[in-house]
């Protein structure tokens, strides 16, 4: 037995929107009805059959490549979070707007990386634009209710502008010119639990229609995430390496997003921002705080 089955053996299974799942949602149910989580999920289940009624080592490999990115994705927005918290407690302001927007971009990444409609296309999917990213995410937003999904995308939007206000225009007033009325704790949860709820139809499609078929988790996959061309410059993250190749080896099949969240993955993330000298510690951001802000990140 490893982590990733006894994790899932020991797990309550909670009811909503008529199917068992892993995870207990905290916001939807609440700004989504369950009738339209319902409605969403089935048209879900059976978009991800297309792809699990024909699994290989190719679409397992790239569905465990996306559920693992979408867990970083939450676990990035978890930390830009408690630092914008943490900055806006200490008056550092200026960082409030980028902060904000790229906690809310990371979710809306996690979100489009479940999407069984946008392709994989050999790792690029990493690399989308961001107008890509808003426009995906909210397209399958609107989904569940069209009102919410607009309301959703221009907290969005306006995040993106407060954002672009600081970089491009350095404003005389400062940051008094920028609207913070929008509730981002709540709208980051939600997004977290979209992530979520796609992938727990993705792993009960996969359990469903793979029959049991033998299938690898492919090596350069991981090559395809642990390594990034950016301007030329590469970024390779043996960490990453690491974590991936215990999926390959202890379980080469996509869990839900929560349950690839290791103790120890989550513990190494955000242990990486720890400071380095803690000669003064009382005045040190403490990234171990705080880690289910807006999800229950193990």
């Amino acid at each position: 037995m490893n982590y990733f089955t006894t994790v899932k053996a020991l797990s309550e299974r909670m009811k909503f929107a008529q199917r068992d799942w892993f995870y207990d949602f905290r916001e939807l149910g609440e700004q989504i009805s369950e009738s339209e989580c319902l409605k969403v999920a089935n048209s879900q289940a059976e978009a991800y059959s297309k792809i699990t009624k024909h699994w290989d080592s190719e679409r397992n490999s790239e569905w465990i490549c996306r559920h693992y990115l979408s867990a970083k994705m939450i676990m990035s927005a978890t930390l830009n979070i408690n630092t914008m918290l943490y900055a806006h407690a200490k008056n550092i302001r200026l960082t409030t707007p980028y902060l904000t927007y790229y906690a809310l971009l990371s979710l809306l990444r996690g979100i489009v990386y479940t999407l069984p409609s946008i392709g994989w296309d050999n790792g690029k999917m990493i690399t989308l634009t961001h107008s890509k990213i808003i426009q995906f995410s909210f397209e399958f937003i609107g989904k569940f209710n069209k009102d919410v999904a607009k309301n959703l995308k221009d907290t969005v939007i306006k995040a993106k502008a407060n954002r672009e206000l600081i970089s491009y225009k350095s404003p005389t007033s400062g940051d008094r010119i920028i609207d913070n009325d929008s509730d981002i704790i709540t709208i980051a949860t939600l997004f977290s639990e979209l992530i979520q709820f796609n992938s727990e139809i993705m792993e009960a499609s996969i359990a469903k229609n793979s029959q049991n078929k033998s299938v690898d988790f492919l090596h350069r996959y991981i090559k395809q995430i642990n390594s990034l061309n950016l301007g030329g410059n590469i970024h390779q993250d043996k960490e990453d390496s690491y974590r991936l190749g215990y999926l390959q080896r202890k379980h080469p099949s996509p869990p839900n997003v929560q349950h690839i969240m290791t103790e120890g993955h989550t513990e190494d993330f955000f242990g990486a921002w720890y400071p380095e000298d803690d000669s003064d510690e009382k005045d040190f951001f403490n990234p171990d705080k705080d880690w289910q802000i807006i999800f229950d990140i193990p």
